[in-house]
């Protein structure tokens, strides 16, 4: 039976790492949080939750044939598995992008595209070696110039663009989401400082580790301060979800395992998500 048992979880747990790894979970904390806005603005037009979820796939995993060496002899568990399965990046690209297509032509707006266009440059300028190659290659041989750029194209995406396409002031919601994706950025950066390379300086090479969490911490109010006041999200209900957010980003070790990260800290835009849901009924 403690056999039965034990092969059913760890059935479980490589299934749980086969939706992580292939950029499926963070592909749905993209869904979530562009939800989020259209709930929030009382969207009309097209949803474009599903097609930045698929533009998730597409983007991560170009990234991720462009990584940067690591600074030291071991790599994260996510990057050798994804080493052992490369096909699986590959059909997640494919699928990601032929949704997108669909998507778009389905939706038929110039506009649109073209915002798209501007934000998926961003995201893929970042990785390429042929970029300032003088300095290490792509934009992220800019020290400490991935949060930002992570933090923009996620606050683009899911804020601003779902924002002015139904009509409303999309600044807000970047400002809100940038400060957001900041404070759930941030620890993933302090766990990687002894894999990322020195050539890819990130914040915690900077700042050192310690002034990073207090940075998350900060960025993580200021996205608090704009959902209530600017907003008009609930001050009790949200900063209690708040409370449990800031939690999770101080006790993060890297000892806890690369799912409390991935999975944990990637599927935090689940519970606003949830928050939002329910606010008619609190």
């Amino acid at each position: 039976m403690q056999r039965s048992f034990n092969g059913f979880i760890n059935n479980f747990a490589g299934f749980l790492r086969l939706f992580v790894y292939a950029n499926f979970w963070v592909a749905g904390a993209v869904y979530a949080l562009t939800r989020v806005t259209e709930i929030l603005i009382d969207a009309h037009q097209h949803s474009l939750a599903l097609l930045n979820a698929a533009g998730t796939l597409v983007v991560y995993g170009f990234a991720r044939y462009f990584e940067g060496p690591s600074g030291s002899e071991k790599t994260s568990k996510i990057t050798a598995w994804r080493q052992q399965m490369p096909n699986l990046t590959k059909l997640s690209i494919l699928g990601g992008a032929t949704f997108s297509i669909i998507e778009l032509v389905q939706i038929g707006s110039k506009s649109l595209f073209l915002y798209y266009v501007i934000g998926a440059a961003v995201a893929m300028l970042y990785p390429l070696p042929w970029i300032m190659k003088n300095k290490g290659g792509g934009l992220r041989s800019v020290p400490g110039l991935k949060l930002f750029i992570i933090s923009f194209v996620w606050a683009y995406s899911t804020g601003f663009v779902p924002a002015i396409w139904n009509g409303y002031n999309g600044w807000p919601l970047l400002l809100e989401r940038f400060f957001w994706t900041m404070a759930c950025t941030i620890p993933f950066d302090v766990r990687d400082i002894k894999l990322d390379a020195e050539s890819i300086k990130t914040l915690p090479h900077i700042i050192g580790p310690k002034n990073s969490i207090y940075l998350a911490h900060a960025a993580l109010w200021m996205s608090f301060f704009i959902l209530v006041v600017v907003l008009g999200m609930p001050m009790v209900s949200t900063f209690t979800l708040f409370l449990f957010f800031a939690t999770i980003i101080i006790v993060a070790r890297p000892e806890m395992g690369d799912l409390y990260y991935s999975f944990l800290i990637e599927g935090l835009p689940w519970f606003l998500l949830g928050l939002v849901l329910l606010l008619p009924y609190l």
